[in-house]
């Protein structure tokens, strides 16, 4: 009995020895592998460089302006740089985008373009023209264009104020007509004149009434071109169309290395002087085919054209209703009747535009 319970004792020690024993080695086995899981972190050796790209999505045509947040400058990894890249914020300040530009893609020299020149150095097309769209020069004022807020590269529309005359349909002439009587004997004396009405008179006596005056033209203006882009506001400078043609001597050094040896350019000339108290410019617009045809009809029959300024990124149609008398009217809740039907008539003169004059009598630009 006593051997037995000496032989469970030394049981339990040898178990208890061989639990202590395992409890060490396993943490001595874990502490080892917290060692090894402490990894120290790789120096990431990809080697970058900073290039310009767009900070917000850019629309084809506007401007880009770095101090409004457009472009940054953002390290790109030097295996996967494009081709030709721009690393400067002033190398794309002020210049336009060619096509529409997604945040976050990188600005390429392809994708921008000045507006200016018809052909640059290089001879390539002009900027901001793009498949689709034509250019057509239509008259402005300073009034119709927006006192010349609209840049090259800014979307704009256009509004045109029609006046519509009442005509007889078969000669298409203004009304009254113009009539010559036939006489039914040789008694009867052949009357003329314009044509008017035959009403009785408070007395009793028949009369023909005759129009006081020339009949008041139906005044009706709307939207028509939308979405033009701006493309020049001016006469075109002979200086712009000038293309490459040779290198002189002196130029020879500086210039033969970009444009080779034997070219050479032409300076441009400088700008005419702009008559004092011009108001009226050309104004280019880049449009489609179908809305030059618009303007160049509108223009033909004289219809008076303004142009208002859309904002930047806006080239979404606008949907609205033709303007006239009896629209304006109903919407504003005018009496159009108040003993007779009536007719609207200026209030004033149209306000124009002066050339401020200086001290000395001359006048300021």
């Amino acid at each position: 009995m006593r051997g037995n319970r000496t032989l469970i004792l030394l049981a339990v020690l040898l178990l208890l020895v061989a639990l202590v024993g395992g409890f060490f080695w396993m943490r001595s086995r874990g502490g080892l592998g917290s060692q090894e899981a402490e990894v120290t972190p790789t120096e990431d050796l990809t080697d970058y460089e900073e290039i310009v790209v767009a900070a917000q999505s850019i629309s084809g045509g506007q401007q880009i302006l770095t101090e409004q947040g457009a472009a940054i400058l953002q390290p790109w990894p030097k295996d996967s740089l494009p081709l030709e890249y721009f690393n400067t914020l002033e190398q794309v300040d002020s210049k336009f985008a060619r096509m529409d530009i997604p945040r976050g893609m990188p600005i390429l020299p392809n994708m921008l373009g000045e507006p200016g020149g018809m052909l640059s150095v290089s001879g390539s097309s002009a900027a901001l023209f793009e498949s689709g769209r034509v250019a057509y020069a239509i008259p402005m004022d300073t009034l119709g264009a927006v006192a010349w807020a609209p840049q090259p590269g800014d979307h704009v529309d256009v509004l045109a104020a029609v006046k519509l005359v009442a005509v007889d349909e078969e000669f298409q002439s203004p009304l009254p007509n113009l009539f010559q009587s036939l006489p039914a004997g040789e008694e009867e004396q052949p009357l003329a004149g314009t044509f008017g009405r035959f009403e009785t008179l408070p007395n009793g006596q028949d009369a023909l009434v005759f129009q006081s005056s020339v009949s008041i033209p139906n005044l009706i203006v709307q939207l028509t071109v939308q979405d033009a882009i701006v493309w020049h506001i001016g006469v075109w400078e002979e200086a712009q169309a000038t293309q490459v043609t040779g290198v002189s001597a002196e130029e020879e050094a500086g210039a033969g290395a970009l444009l080779g040896e034997g070219m050479q350019t032409q300076a441009p000339a400088a700008p005419p002087a702009e008559p004092v108290g011009e108001t009226v410019k050309p104004l280019t617009l880049l449009l489609t085919h179908q809305d030059a045809l618009i303007l160049k009809y509108l223009v033909e029959m004289g219809a008076d054209l303004d142009l208002v300024l859309r904002p930047a990124g806006d080239t979404a149609p606008a949907i609205t209703e033709p303007v006239w008398l009896r629209y304006v009217l109903d919407r504003y809740q005018l009496p159009d009747v108040v003993e007779l039907p009536v007719a609207p008539t200026p209030v004033r003169e149209m306000l124009e535009l002066t050339p401020e004059v200086t001290v000395e009598g001359e006048v300021a630009e």
